[in-house]
């Protein structure tokens, strides 16, 4: 197995199941089709990680947005609006999922159904202007509707997919593995790792490179101001400074082990270098037989070189409310 081979085994390893995401959005169809049904819903779209095709498996956490009739604006005006909007979706599928059940969140109405254990959020919203890719969505906390602009961002990262011939998605879950594998992904959101790729990869690049690339670009990015790809909401406003300092000086440390793997494989030593990118990606990078312990050794230092899972679910940041 060349590096080439275990990268696409990465890749592999990093989709999620074929089948389970055809359940999940059948099960996201059946929800809207009761919402558009019953006059509640225009439409409903997916949104975030899981429509944007970065998200790590396992599949969860799977975001849709809930366009409402426009009828119901001047109803669900005012402070009390985003909570009756939750209810209203709340009491217009209960009697067509029994036994599912459902959670007020800050933005959304999370529901799990029973059976298929997909746990969908769904973000009751307005789209006044299907051409402006601005929505206002429900804020249960602050009682308002709040602009955002969740379908700029899932257009903007298909563009730039397109852009990468397609390696683009690829190399986004691949970051967000180091990431946790590194043990950040609790400070470190998915959407700033989706961002330091968006600064890091404007074009196809190869996996070993564009991994690379980024690492070094969000060791530099953190501790400054950035703000996610569609460039409107600063994100870096949402991360504790503490938690700053500890990701920058471990991206860092990546950044300089991707180096290094890089450079080795240019000069023909792939064993080595597969050692460290072993180590970068953990068990879902397929590693060469022996000398682990010495690659560990040698190149291991701050870096987690075991992971629970091949491929560990990375909290992600919503791109729901602009700063």
């Amino acid at each position: 197995m060349d590096l080439n081979d275990r990268f696409n085994a990465l890749d592999d390893n990093l989709k999620l199941d074929v089948a389970e995401r055809a359940r999940a959005i059948t099960a996201h169809n059946r929800l809207s089709a009761v919402l558009v049904t019953a006059g509640v819903a225009k439409r409903t779209r997916l949104q975030g990680s899981f429509a944007r095709k970065t998200m790590l498996p396992p599949l969860h956490d799977i975001d849709k947005v809930v366009e409402l009739v426009d009828e119901l604006r001047d109803l669900l005006d005012g402070p009390a609006g985003p909570a009756k909007a939750i209810d209203l979706i709340r009491d217009t599928l209960e009697p067509h999922f029994p036994g599912a059940t459902f959670d007020v969140k800050k933005h959304a109405l999370g529901i799990v159904l029973p059976g298929d254990g997909f746990d969908f959020d769904a973000v009751p919203a307005f789209n006044p202007d299907d051409s402006s890719g601005w929505i206002s969505i429900a804020d249960t906390e602050d009682a308002d509707w709040e602009p955002s602009n969740t379908y700029m961002l899932i257009d903007t990262i298909s563009t730039r997919n397109q852009a990468c011939d397609g390696r683009f998605v690829h190399q986004v879950r691949m970051v967000k593995q180091a990431v946790s594998t590194a043990g950040l992904a609790d400070i470190l959101p998915g959407l700033h790792a989706e961002t330091f790729v968006f600064e890091a990869v404007t074009a196809s690049m190869q996996h070993p490179d564009a991994v690379s690339a980024t690492l070094a670009t969000g060791a530099a990015l953190l501790g400054g101001p950035y703000t996610e790809p569609t460039g409107v909401d600063l994100i870096s406003s949402r991360l504790k400074p503490t938690d700053v300092a500890a990701a920058k000086a471990a991206l860092a440390r990546l950044a300089q082990l991707a180096a290094e793997a890089v450079r080795l494989a240019a000069a023909g030593d792939e064993t080595a270098a597969a050692h460290i990118w072993a180590d970068i990606f953990g068990e879902a990078f397929p590693r060469p037989t022996g000398e682990k312990a010495f690659i560990q050794g040698l190149y291991g230092a701050g870096v987690a070189t075991t992971s629970p899972s091949p491929a560990r679910a990375t909290p992600t940041t919503r791109a729901w409310r602009p700063a």
